[in-house]
């Protein structure tokens, strides 16, 4: 997905938020979130910490790897990690699936992807004549000229 301004925790679209805390989401399975903004998304109808004072398999861990470990070490129950990043984060995410499959031979695991793009800054402004643009701002994790 390739969005406007804001980090892709704050533009998390409903539509994901309400895929992981929906009915048939974390009430009937683990899910796990990179992060503790993440449990404060608001859904259609709750968030993530709502679901986890209900009784919701809500987990805070700090990546895709720990989610796999509980996978693991939880045969019974699957394990849904909750992806949420810029692009730079999907590798290791990727990694986790494979690894997960190929390697541990966990059948268990999965990932609700929500990673967005930074489209590249445009040098057409810079190079005009009457140009007064002095600085691009990105995030800097994610921001290559």
């Amino acid at each position: 997905m390739v969005h406007g301004p804001g980090c892709p925790v704050c533009v998390t679209p409903l539509e994901q938020i309400d895929k992981g805390a929906g009915p048939g989401g974390a009430a009937g399975r683990d899910l796990h979130v990179i992060r503790r903004p993440c449990c404060a998304f608001p859904g259609s109808d709750c968030d993530l910490l709502q679901v986890r004072a209900r009784g919701g398999a809500v987990r805070i861990v700090y990546s895709p790897l720990d989610a796999l470990e509980l996978a693991r070490k939880n045969p019974d129950k699957h394990v849904v990690f909750f992806a949420v990043g810029f692009e730079t984060t999907a590798p290791a995410n990727a990694m986790a699936v494979l690894g997960a499959r190929k390697q541990l031979g966990v059948q268990n695991f999965s990932v609700l992807v929500s990673h967005v793009t930074v489209p590249p800054a445009d040098g057409r402004p810079a190079r005009r004549a009457d140009n007064r643009v002095q600085a691009f701002l990105a995030a800097g994790h994610v921001f290559a000229p």
